[in-house]
C-alpha cells in the first residue's frame, strides 16, 4: 500500500514538473537555448539556417525581440504598400487581395542581383494572431521560384514585449544561371534575416514611422 502511495506521489510530482516546463516553454522560447534566449532579450538577433554549398534551396530562421503589442506588429506587417520604405531589396509591391489581419495575397518585385524577380505569396494569420504562414501562389507568375514560403511566429514574453521568429524557405530553378542561385538563396535565407527582424522592430517601435536609411 505504501509503495502504491509513493508511486502516485512520484507520478504527481513528475506530472507537475512536466506541466510547469510546458507552461514556461512557449512556441518560440522552446526553440532557443537559455543562452540564446538571454542574448535575444539583450537585443541580439539569432540566426540559424540550413543551406548546402552550391544549392538552389535553403531554409533560414531568425529570432529577435520587438517591443510592442501584437496589434502593433500586425499593423506593420499588413502595411504592404509601404514595405519598400523599411524592408531590404524590394523594388515594388502590389496588393492582390487582403482581409485585415487574416489573409493577404501580395505580389513582390525583388532585387536579386542578376535581375528583378517577381512572385506572389498567399499569407494567412491564425485566429489568435500569433502566427502568419505564407506560401508561393502557384497560379500567378513565379518564374525561377519552385518554393518561397515561411512564417512569423510571435510569443509575448512580457507585457508589451514580443519574441518574434521569422522563417524563410526558398527553392530556385535558374537553369543556366544555377551558379547564381546559391547567392540568392544565401541572401533570402541567411543574410536578409537579421535585417528583416531589425527593420520590423524599428518600424513597430517607432509607431510605423521609421524608414530604412539609404532608401531612394
Amino acid at each position: 500500500m505504501r509503495f502504491s502511495i509513493r508511486l502516485i506521489m512520484l507520478a504527481t510530482v513528475v506530472f507537475f514538473v512536466a506541466m510547469t516546463t510546458v507552461a514556461w516553454a512557449g512556441p518560440v522560447t522552446s526553440k532557443l537555448t537559455p543562452e540564446e534566449l538571454a542574448a535575444v532579450k539583450a537585443g541580439k538577433v539569432i540566426v540559424k539556417n540550413d543551406i548546402k554549398e552550391n544549392s538552389e534551396s535553403g531554409v533560414g530562421v531568425a529570432y529577435g525581440v520587438i517591443r510592442g503589442t501584437i496589434d502593433d506588429f500586425w499593423k506593420v506587417i499588413f502595411d504592404h504598400e509601404n514595405y519598400t520604405d523599411f524592408y531590404p531589396r524590394l523594388e515594388g509591391i502590389k496588393v492582390v487581395e487582403r482581409n485585415k489581419y487574416s489573409l493577404a495575397t501580395i505580389e513582390f518585385k525583388m532585387d536579386a542581383t542578376i535581375k528583378t524577380l517577381t512572385y506572389t505569396t498567399i499569407g494567412t494569420v491564425t485566429a489568435d494572431k500569433t502566427r502568419m504562414d505564407w506560401k508561393l501562389d502557384m497560379n500567378r507568375p513565379h518564374k525561377f521560384f519552385k518554393k518561397n514560403g515561411g512564417y512569423w511566429q510571435l510569443e509575448e514574453i512580457e507585457p508589451g514585449v514580443l519574441l518574434a521568429e521569422y522563417q524563410v524557405e526558398v527553392a530556385l530553378d535558374l537553369g543556366p544561371f544555377s551558379r547564381v542561385a546559391t547567392k540568392i538563396v544565401n541572401s533570402m535565407a541567411k543574410d536578409d534575416l537579421p535585417e528583416v527582424i531589425e527593420c520590423t522592430k524599428n518600424r513597430v517601435e517607432s509607431g510605423g514611422t521609421w524608414v530604412r536609411p539609404g532608401k531612394k
